[in-house]
């Protein structure tokens, strides 16, 4: 049995969710984009660099001196058409857009749950009755068995009967590979090897 199979999906979801990497990776964008978004309303402000270069010169190699250069500039777009806007409007957009796809992404992972964990329930179920159906199939065959032999009871009645329990023997194997399977869904869902 898987742990904590019989929890509720909303019990097995914060589980599922941390072991998902892909959902992490679509958090992390939605915080570079988030970035994006700081660093591009940057072109809304002037910009200030500084430029400086120190080097030896002079009119022959035997008289070099040390010369310095610095330059400060201070430059503010007044108007770049509206560029700044638009790429501000673009990102908003794209986090828009990943947003959305976290969130489908996390309604996929809960209907992924919820459909294991249906499954397992379902494959318990259908275990159980095929046990009861053994069990009932192998009382029919010894009572079969039991009137053959007293000479009241036909070959025909104890071949169904042999044919009964061997359909309900391999039905049981078959709703314990179906519980195995349901299982491995769940464990699948829940993102465990």
């Amino acid at each position: 049995p898987v742990a904590d199979e019989d929890k509720s999906t909303d019990e097995l979801l914060p589980t599922a969710i941390k072991a998902r990497p892909d959902l992490q990776a679509l958090a992390d964008q939605i915080k570079a984009q988030e970035y994006t978004i700081s660093a591009t309303k940057g072109g809304y402000y002037p910009g200030l660099s500084a430029i400086t270069s120190l080097s030896d010169g002079g009119p022959a190699v035997d008289n070099l001196a040390w010369n310095w250069y610095g330059m400060l500039q201070l430059s503010w777009p007044i108007f770049g058409g509206g560029i700044t806007n638009e790429q501000v409007r673009e990102a908003r957009a794209t986090i828009s857009v990943l947003r959305g796809q976290f969130e489908i992404q996390r309604l996929q992972i809960r209907l992924d749950l919820e459909q294991a964990r249906l499954a397992v329930r379902a494959a318990k179920a259908s275990e159980e009755a095929t046990h009861e159906a053994v069990v009932n199939a192998r009382e029919q065959l010894r009572l079969a068995e039991g009137r053959y032999q007293a000479g009241v009871g036909n070959m025909i009645e104890l071949g169904d009967a042999q044919v009964a329990m061997t359909t309900a023997a391999a039905q049981e194997v078959q709703a314990h590979f179906g519980l195995a399977t349901a299982r491995a869904q769940l464990l699948l869902a829940l993102g465990q090897p």
